[in-house]
């Protein structure tokens, strides 16, 4: 059947026909579609499960390499929480292509003072190496700060570049240099170095001393002082077990006052007659003792 539409026929089955063929393109297309909607979204699926739930990725061993027991518990610590770290509820953290050694890295260092050096290597697939360089302690350094109604001493380890770190008992010996720093300093600081230069002239004036056979027992800044230290010494010149101390100064040559030290001694308490309560070398080439 045909109608008139102006003066141009138009066939209404033609139309029809038509439509319908445009209507099954556009279900098919719609079909093709969801298809590929569903074969991107189980794709995804399986790649997330890969990552975060298959164990195939999954980190199950962490080797350490250069700590202590002790220390090695709390560098476990951290690797464990970052570990278990999610995003989202996703756990991420054991994945091992989403462990950030950098970030690890900087984490342990920041927050572990007796680590100096530490590297995070991936062995894949499921594990982790953890490297450390632990800092060697070269003596205690005591600090006294200003408590509520006393002076409290915070005693610390320290390495050969004065880093301190870790806690230590207050003590007197010859296994570790002791350094009691008299100077008071706020209870809110917590120092992360000691003074560079009373370092520098310790570890200039130690190692002097015990060449000579003279051991040391601790050492003292006084209360006040930016310029000035005590040794106190046991000599086996004199009597079992009677010790010393023995003043220096940094405004002065250390080594002027080391001789002048080796040859008072040398010259003045070989014969064990003099029995010194202190010997002052702080003024340049002269000696006082008491």
């Amino acid at each position: 059947m045909a109608v008139m539409c102006g003066m141009r026929p138009v066939d209404i089955k033609k139309f029809k026909h038509n439509d319908k063929l445009a209507s099954k393109r556009r279900h098919r297309f719609e079909i093709k579609i969801g298809l590929i909607i569903f074969v991107v979204v189980v794709i995804l699926v399986g790649i997330g499960y890969a990552l975060f739930y298959a164990p195939w990725l999954r980190v199950t061993t962490i080797s350490y390499e250069g700590l202590t027991d002790g220390h090695q518990r709390d560098v476990q610590g951290v690797i464990d929480e970052n570990l278990n770290r999610k995003v989202f509820g996703i756990p991420i953290g054991r994945d091992i292509f989403f462990v950030q050694s950098d970030s690890l890295v900087a984490e342990l260092i920041s927050r572990f003072s007796f680590i100096e050096n530490v590297s995070v290597k991936k062995k894949y697939l499921h594990t982790l190496k953890i490297s450390v360089t632990e800092r060697r302690a070269e003596g205690v350094w005591c600090f006294v700060s200003t408590g509520s109604s006393q002076e409290i001493p915070d005693c610390r380890y320290f390495d050969h570049d004065g880093v301190t770190f870790g806690q230590a008992i207050q003590s007197s010996g010859v296994l570790l240099l002791n350094v009691n720093d008299m100077r008071i300093q706020s209870a809110s600081t917590s120092p992360l170095t000691v003074y560079s230069k009373f370092l520098k002239a310790i570890q200039t004036v130690v190692p002097i001393l015990i060449e000579q056979g003279v051991k040391v027992k601790n050492i003292t800044i006084p209360v006040d002082t930016y310029t000035e230290f005590d040794v106190l010494v046991n000599d086996p010149i004199l009597p079992i077990g009677a010790s010393y101390l023995v003043k220096f100064s940094i405004d002065s040559n250390l080594q002027n006052q080391l001789d002048t030290f080796r040859i008072f001694r040398t010259q003045k308490m070989a014969n064990g007659t003099l029995k010194p309560q202190y010997i002052d070398l702080r003024f340049d080439d002269r000696v006082y003792f008491k």
